[in-house]
């Protein structure tokens, strides 16, 4: 599969403003975005699904 010019899901989501006061976020907007997406990809069809998902692979309990 040719993927070069194409941009990657990372880019895309590095665009979009994020309405939260910059002081109280606890969060990297676009790995939330990017950890969501690929939950979802892999069967993921609730908030706590996308959560638990999250939790096992970004806190080292695999590989994304």
């Amino acid at each position: 599969m040719k993927t070069e010019g194409r941009p990657r899901l990372a880019d895309v989501f590095v665009s979009i403003t994020d309405p939260g006061q910059a002081g109280k976020v606890e969060y990297d907007r676009c790995e939330s975005l990017v950890a969501a997406v690929n939950a979802v990809l892999v069967g993921a069809d609730t908030f706590i699904g996308i959560e638990a998902w999250a939790k096992a692979k970004l806190d080292g309990g695999g590989v994304i």
